[in-house]
């Protein structure tokens, strides 16, 4: 059994780590504070560009301290993590149903340099190597004869 990473939920079994598709769980809002959700809304709405701590904190109309404090109690993740897994989940769907460039997925995503490693530490593997995992995973399973 993987110990998971920062990044996510890991598989657990061969078949899952060899597939590499189902083994990251993107974050979840479950928080009921009115204003985490609006920054939450306010990241999905802006994953694109960069975001700066104080654009999260005056969202909300917070101090910084107490936005981070308040965030991290609320999803058990920093702005900064969130915002990641925010990006990584985004540019994990774009992978596997898009035919966009890689470099047009990092753009989309907000990435400017480092998404390579970051959707490593998530899935480990690249983001060459999850696409090509995408698109022949359904492949593959229509080549499997059913057990009789």
């Amino acid at each position: 059994m993987s110990i998971p990473k920062k990044g996510g939920k890991r598989a657990n079994t061969a078949s899952e780590k060899s597939k590499g598709l189902e083994g990251f769980v993107g974050p979840k809002s479950t928080t009921r504070n009115p204003r985490v959700k609006v920054v939450i809304q306010f990241m999905e709405a802006n994953l694109e560009r960069t975001i700066s701590l104080e654009e999260l904190a005056d969202a909300p109309n917070l101090s910084r301290s107490y936005f981070c404090t308040l965030f991290r109690t609320e999803t058990g993740l920093t702005p900064g993590e969130y915002l990641r897994r925010l990006r990584m989940e985004k540019a994990s769907r774009l992978l596997a149903t898009t035919l966009l460039s890689i470099k047009q997925i990092m753009a989309m995503v907000g990435y400017t340099s480092n998404f390579v490693r970051h959707f490593r530490r998530y899935f480990d593997c690249t983001p060459s190597e999850y696409r090509e995992r995408a698109y022949n995973a359904p492949i593959a399973q229509s080549n499997q004869k059913p057990e009789q």
